[in-house]
């Protein structure tokens, strides 16, 4: 039968001596066994995770932009989306150094050139002076748009969340080791700047 000879040639090819094989997928779970080894490891996890983070932050960075598309014409980067939620979130002015702080950023310029686009939006005002004394909170279009925004939050993100309930028992554990490996992150890159400087 053609099938059955080009069956026997492929599973010939994957042995060493030209012979076939006992086990037809040993080439093919062979390179499995090894990626699973791989992962189990405590750099494949690693890997694994990093991989994850970065898909997840390019998704929720679409998510941001095209959420605040449904509001408004203007365009936003999920930069200063974030950092008008986050001066929303509580009722309270925040500091530029409590923004960079929730957000694990120390670009301090790239914060103040998104502070100042969300202001020319007549999204948020700023108060006082010096550099301990200044403070941002939304204005009153800042408020309309950052209480529509966690609208469609609630109608759409929230609600498909819902649909997977055991997602949502896991969200707090992954936070937290999110946490834990910011702050990994954080220790090991002051360890290389450090060892860069010896």
């Amino acid at each position: 039968m053609p099938f059955q000879g080009s069956y026997n040639l492929f599973f010939r090819s994957c042995s060493l001596d030209n012979k076939v094989d006992r086990s037809p997928l040993s080439c093919l779970t062979a390179g499995l066994a090894a990626d699973t080894a791989v992962e189990m490891s405590p750099d494949g996890g690693l890997h694994m995770l990093e991989m994850a983070i970065q898909r997840a932050g390019e998704g929720l960075t679409r998510w941001q932009a095209g959420s605040f598309e449904q509001l408004s014409t203007m365009s936003m980067a999920s930069a200063e989306i974030t950092l008008l939620q986050l001066i929303g979130k509580g009722g309270q002015s925040k500091t530029i150094k409590e923004l960079a702080q929730a957000t694990n950023r120390t670009d301090i310029p790239n914060i103040q050139y998104s502070l100042r686009k969300l202001a020319s939006a007549g999204l948020t005002r700023k108060q006082g002076a010096g550099r301990s004394g200044v403070t941002y909170s939304l204005t009153e279009e800042g408020c309309h748009v950052s209480e529509r925004l966690q609208d469609i939050r609630e109608r759409l993100l929230l609600q498909a969340l819902a649909e997977h309930p055991d997602l949502t028992r896991r969200l707090h554990s992954a936070a937290e080791t999110l946490e834990e490996l910011t702050e990994l992150f954080g220790a090991s890159a002051r360890q290389a700047e450090a060892h860069s400087g010896s």
